[in-house]
């Protein structure tokens, strides 16, 4: 048995300890016995052990992070809200556009959607929000390009400015398609110099007055909707 009190160690019998002389109350081996050398040397193996485990973990654990193993949930959770936005703009069948290239072939129905809008502005288009005076260049290029075998071409719109004195009569007439072309051919040249839409656009007919931007649209609305709806220019439009 040991002393309570120094730890030496003594007979089973006894009361007092013979170094220290405390009284030993209780006979048998005593429960605290001082750890040794050996154990102390233990515990700090298995602390240091546990330690070196524990950085390896976190070692572990920020390579997976930067390596985006446990990313796949994010990823999945993005993939599927990126399907559901594809699966989203296929249904409704919008189509990216850009103003840097729009299509010829877009003409048709960006006639039919400012027609629908009951000649309000902005038209959104697609992907596109498109003002009056780009309306009116898309569609009077496009019918230009049309007249001239280039209905596969592609428009760079920009961003011109309305006509800033438009005139003009709006009157009852029939246009050739020779006429309407150059007409297209001369208001879509004169954005491109300019910048803005012209005031008006004349008409090569004796004592005919000049059309208006507003009335050239409607002209360039009527042509376009045909032409999507038979892949021809019209011999002539009524205005």
């Amino acid at each position: 048995m040991f002393c309570p009190k120094c730890g030496k160690d003594l007979p089973d019998n006894s009361k007092f300890c013979k170094y220290c002389g405390s009284q030993i109350k209780n006979k048998g081996t005593l429960s605290h016995v001082p750890a040794s050398a050996g154990d102390d040397e233990k515990s700090k193996n298995i602390i240091i052990v546990g330690l070196v485990a524990l950085i390896v973990v976190l070692i572990v654990v920020f390579a997976a992070i930067g390596t985006g193993m446990f990313s796949g949930s994010d990823e999945g959770m993005s993939s599927d809200a990126s399907s559901s936005s594809s699966s989203v703009s296929g249904d409704s069948g919008v189509q990216s556009l850009s103003l840097s290239s729009f299509p010829v072939s877009e003409a048709p129905g960006l006639a039919q959607a400012i027609k629908d809008n009951g000649g309000n502005f902005p038209v959104n288009y697609k992907s596109l929000s498109l003002s009056k005076s780009q309306c009116l260049y898309i569609l009077t290029k496009s019918v230009s390009l049309i007249g001239h075998g280039d209905s596969g071409a592609t428009i760079s719109v920009g961003n011109p400015s309305y006509a800033p004195h438009p005139s003009g009569r709006d009157y009852s007439n029939s246009i050739a398609q020779a006429n309407y072309v150059d007409m297209s051919d001369r208001f879509a040249s004169w954005i491109d110099r300019n910048g803005q839409v012209p005031n008006y656009v004349g008409i090569y007919a004796g004592g005919v007055p000049d059309i208006s931007p507003s009335k050239m649209l409607d002209i360039e609305i009527a042509i376009l909707l045909q032409y999507g709806s038979t892949g021809t220019l019209p011999s002539s439009v009524s205005v």
